[in-house]
């Protein structure tokens, strides 16, 4: 499961729930886009293979690389890059919930946690990707929406937030 992480909580406070995103459906929630990066990146490696022979044998000019370059190097950040550097992140993202506040850590570097005052909850919303398996975008009332991605078995969560927006 989720393994226990230190959150330096005020005295008093009380920890309810932790979590972290399910490493697979964290790593490909944006499948199709990196689909299509593949694709992409594949084809304008075969382009930029053909400009690199064309230039070695035929002695047609340099200026047949940078498109298919910039191509191979776009494609690869939008499509295999993408997963490479979600699952990667995917080991900084721990979430928890006390009874005064919810603490974010997903900094890719340094140990940096965000922290959001219960008090200001307002409602959430939800996108389902399985029967057990959701994100959560949380509204506070003076800071920016924040987003739980891809939550594995995410009930428990779920009533403490419905509870907290009852009261």
């Amino acid at each position: 499961m989720t393994e226990k992480l230190n959150w330096d909580l005020n005295e008093g406070e009380e920890l309810l729930w932790q979590g972290r995103p399910a490493p697979r459906c964290y790593t490909f929630r944006h499948w199709l886009q990196a689909l299509i990066g593949t694709v992409i990146f594949l084809a304008s490696s075969f382009w930029l293979m053909v400009g690199v022979q064309l230039i070695k044998a035929q002695g047609y000019s340099w200026w047949l690389l940078p498109v298919p370059l910039m191509l191979v190097l776009g494609s690869f950040l939008v499509g295999p890059g993408q997963l490479i550097f979600a699952r990667i992140k995917w080991e900084k993202i721990f979430y928890a919930l006390t009874d005064q506040r919810l603490l974010v850590r997903q900094r890719m570097f340094g140990r940096k946690m965000t922290s959001y005052d219960m008090g200001e909850y307002k409602h959430y919303k939800s996108r389902k990707y399985g029967q057990r398996l959701l994100s959560l975008k949380l509204s506070f009332h003076h800071k920016a929406p924040v987003v739980l991605e891809c939550l594995e078995h995410p009930d428990p969560l779920l009533k403490f937030l419905d509870r907290e927006r009852t009261t």
